[in-house]
């Protein structure tokens, strides 16, 4: 990186900023959902496998590209193919698809982060906590009524962090932000404890039911989990990668984000899961777990509407922080390959995912998912995967991995990242695209 490069001020901001884009709506909604619909326990266990000997490695890969080459995905991939060989093209071209998988995902993320938007300020004046019906409400803000507005209002909530830069806007809000989740989380667990028959969710949890566990599908889905909760997907990690300093430690750095994204995680489910048993709420509620079944308890409680704004101020936190690291991959690429002026890049960014919400996304949010989780963010993340263990030579590789550790890095993390992570990943995207 050339010394004029904004950056992260230490290995602190790296972290900060990765753990707060990788803990999203993943954690908060979709994994207490898998862990409610595969067995408890029975999930929890093969996601944490997984997200130790599978997310760390590929997590450990992204940073590494970014910081390697000095650049984002859109130049990143091409530089390594220049170890290799003379044309590059292949390798800017993918890494442009990633950097359009990263757009996308921010153009989906928008409507449904709008919702968080509106359901926080609904608790806070008491609009959502006094409607009649949780689930009229809910229609009444995912209609298209008044949707632009709130899409609007989205966008700038994140780009009032992206205009302050990486070290001033992106890693000094998110180390505010990344807290600010933890204390939420656990005030409402705390709470969620004392209900009554909460001791069921509780059990259901500590009492795994066992088949889930030999079933090929459920891990698939934890490491379809863990890649998507870490934001694996060539793009982000990259991005910030390359905003890091050489005297960081990478290895140490991706141990504390993949510890802090787990750990927010298993926290939400200790939340989410008793409170719903302690109420008779379906747990297979998909959605509606999030938007009316929560929100339904939060009024049988007393000062139900304080935790229910509790709760979706942690969502909005962790929502935001998310959708800047999916934004920042793109103003990065245009800032990067085409010289657009920062400033410029974002108001053009923000215009177009706005755009392309209204015109994509509403009405076909569920489509826009699962294109996103089951095909391109696996196809992205084991592209990156091949590009660092494979077409890196192994003594750059550990030099990169190396550099600004004081312990000595074993060629084990090169086997990992050829065979077990390019494998694994491999094995499971085939199965997905079988459908098996």
């Amino acid at each position: 990186m050339g010394s004029a490069k904004d950056s992260f001020s230490s290995k602190w901001g790296l972290i900060f900023a990765a753990a707060s884009t990788a803990i999203g709506l993943g954690n908060m909604w979709l994994f207490p959902y898998r862990v409610g619909e595969r067995g408890g326990a029975a999930f929890v266990i093969p996601y944490v496998v997984c997200a130790i000997a599978l997310g760390l490695i590929a997590l450990i890969g992204e940073v590494s590209v970014g910081r390697f080459t000095g650049g984002g995905p859109a130049t990143a991939f091409k530089k390594i193919l220049q170890l290799r060989t003379k044309n590059t093209v292949p390798g800017e071209a993918f890494g442009w698809v990633c950097v359009l998988v990263a757009f996308l995902q921010a153009v989906g993320y928008t409507l449904v982060f709008s919702w968080v938007i509106r359901f926080t300020l609904g608790s806070l004046t008491g609009s959502a906590f006094k409607a009649v019906s949780s689930n009229q409400y809910y229609i009444t803000i995912s209609s298209n009524e008044h949707v632009l507005f709130w899409m609007i209002v989205t966008l700038l909530t994140a780009v009032v962090t992206l205009i302050g830069g990486i070290r001033n806007g992106i890693e000094k809000s998110c180390a505010i932000m990344l807290p600010a989740i933890f204390i939420l989380i656990i005030i409402l667990g705390i709470r969620v404890a004392f209900l009554p028959n909460a001791i069921a969710g509780y059990k259901y949890l500590f009492s795994p039911d066992w088949k889930y566990m030999f079933d090929v599908k459920t891990w698939m889905i934890a490491l379809g989990q863990v890649f998507y909760s870490l934001s694996l997907r060539g793009s982000t990690m990259v991005t910030y990668g390359s905003y890091t300093k050489k005297e960081s430690d990478i290895i140490s750095s991706a141990k504390y984000i993949v510890f802090a994204d787990t750990f927010v995680s298993i926290l939400a489910t200790f939340m989410i899961i008793p409170a719903v048993f302690a109420f008779g709420k379906d747990l297979n509620s998909g959605p509606a777990l999030l938007f009316i079944t929560l929100p339904d308890i939060f009024k049988a409680i007393p000062f139900g509407q304080f935790f229910m704004f509790t709760f979706f101020l942690a969502i909005f936190f962790a929502a935001l922080t998310s959708f800047i690291g999916q934004l920042e991959v793109v103003v990065q690429a245009l800032h990067d390959k085409f010289k657009v002026p920062r400033l410029l890049a974002i108001f053009f960014v923000s215009a177009a995912t706005v755009l392309l919400c209204k015109v994509l996304v509403v009405g076909n949010i569920r489509k826009v998912i699962d294109l996103l989780s089951l095909h391109l963010i696996p196809l992205c993340a084991l592209g990156s995967a091949i590009f660092f263990f494979w077409l890196v030579p192994k003594h750059l590789i550990l030099q990169e991995v190396q550099t600004g550790r004081s312990k000595p890095v074993g060629k084990w993390i090169v086997s990992m990242g050829r065979y077990a992570l390019c494998g694994m990943v491999l094995f499971i995207y085939v199965l997905t695209i079988l459908k098996i």
